[in-house]
């Protein structure tokens, strides 16, 4: 497996190799170094092997343009590297590894898998924050059209002729079908089943009461998660209930800004991530769930994040945008509140609504939210289709 990412948090991918490997596959993922991350470790059955990256690829001033020029080509050296394992399937992991991995199965005459996580070539540009103005937004905007160009014909040409299409969700499925002819195997990003107890530290760690409410904002954050909209929200929380969020990354120290400007320190915790393997506990230990993303891309208007299957597995009732794939999930299941748009007060409302049922009610909603993520979505039956989908093409 190629990732173009360090490999710490990457609860699908983890799940999926370790399917692989608990089959009887011998799994190596190639991802890249960090600082304080072993360069070669075995977890699990998993061996994980991280790689520095080029120098060229944090290249500044002019040179940047050189990285840019070369971004479906930026991580050739994770395939370089895996080619001393001589791999029977090369499975990479959205639009930045598709090129290397499909090089890498031609020249091992291996069968290349390709996973799509989120239309990754729909979510080009989606970084690009809104306070970059002026001429550097054009030029910005002008080279995400240069490279959504590129990926779409890099994608024309390879995914047709990959072994394997996998996704995450049914309506990036049909998307894919729809553009290239293959119809995916869509695994949902469901965790395993469990039943943990909540775990006190949630609300330890965060400052807060035993018996104090918590609505979870879990995952990572980027400028379309709504995560402005919550923490305003939560000056209109009711009295006992506190907005947490947990592993916020990147944009912690711009939102740990807005709470102190808003005075509403006392409102909003935030909590470093947890571990994939530890969360289950940390998420049961909440109240509500929140994900009121704003979608900038057709790809996240199509998504099922991860959270919202951590959320159904915990039982905890959730307030979510109204967006295709995640609203008609929280509809089906009548597992919470959809916003009718995106803003404090709409999230305000919402959570308002929810705290008005009693313990008793909640403590009944979230053993059925329960039940059905062990009967319908859990990774338990996920499992299976990639399993299948390999046993397919090594027998093909």
């Amino acid at each position: 497996m190629l990732r173009a990412n360090p490999f710490t948090h990457d609860a699908r991918v983890a799940r999926e190799a370790r399917a692989l490997s608990q089959a009887g596959h011998e799994v190596t993922l190639h991802c890249l170094a960090r600082p304080g991350l072993a360069e070669s470790e075995c977890v699990r059955g998993l061996q994980i092997v991280r790689h520095a990256e080029p120098g060229w690829l944090s290249w500044t001033g002019p040179r940047r343009i050189v990285p840019l020029l070369r971004w479906y080509e930026r991580y050739e050296f994770l395939a370089h590297a895996a080619a001393a394992d001589r791999p029977d399937v090369v499975h990479g992991h959205d639009i930045e590894t598709l090129s290397p991995a499909a090089a890498l199965a031609r020249r091992a005459r291996a069968l290349h898998v390709h996973e799509d996580h989120e239309l990754c070539l729909d979510k080009l540009g989606q970084g690009l924050a809104d306070w970059v103005v002026g001429a550097k937004r054009a030029a910005m905007n002008a080279l995400t059209a240069h490279l959504r160009r590129r990926g779409a014909a890099l994608e024309r040409r390879l995914i047709p002729r990959a072994a394997g299409l996998l996704t995450a969700s049914p309506l990036y499925a049909e998307v894919l079908e729809r553009r290239y002819g293959v119809a995916p195997v869509v695994l949902l990003n469901t965790p395993p089943r469990s039943d943990p107890a909540p775990t006190p530290l949630l609300r330890a760690r965060a400052g807060l009461p035993p018996p104090a409410h918590v609505v979870l904002y879990q995952g990572g954050i980027t400028p379309s998660g709504g995560a402005e909209q919550a923490i305003d929200a939560a000056a209109e929380f009711p009295d006992g209930w506190f907005l947490v969020f947990l592993g916020v990354t990147w944009m912690r120290a711009r939102l740990e800004e807005r709470v102190r400007k808003r005075g509403l320190a006392e409102k909003v915790r935030f909590l470093d991530p947890v571990p994939p393997d530890d969360l289950p506990p940390w998420t049961r230990a909440a109240d509500i769930g929140l994900a009121p993303i704003r979608p900038t891309n057709p790809g996240q208007a199509l998504s099922l994040a991860n959270k919202l299957f951590e959320y159904l597995q915990a039982g905890l009732p959730m307030v979510v945008s109204d967006i295709p794939a995640q609203a008609a999930l929280v509809r089906d299941l009548r597992a919470g509140e959809i916003l009718p748009d995106v803003t404090p007060a709409a999230i305000a409302r919402a959570v308002q609504r929810l705290a008005r049922y009693g313990e008793a009610d909640l403590a009944a909603w979230g053993e059925r939210l329960r039940a059905t993520a062990h009967e319908r979505y859990c990774w338990e039956i996920e499992r299976e289709k990639l399993l299948a989908l390999y046993e397919k093409i090594l027998v093909r």
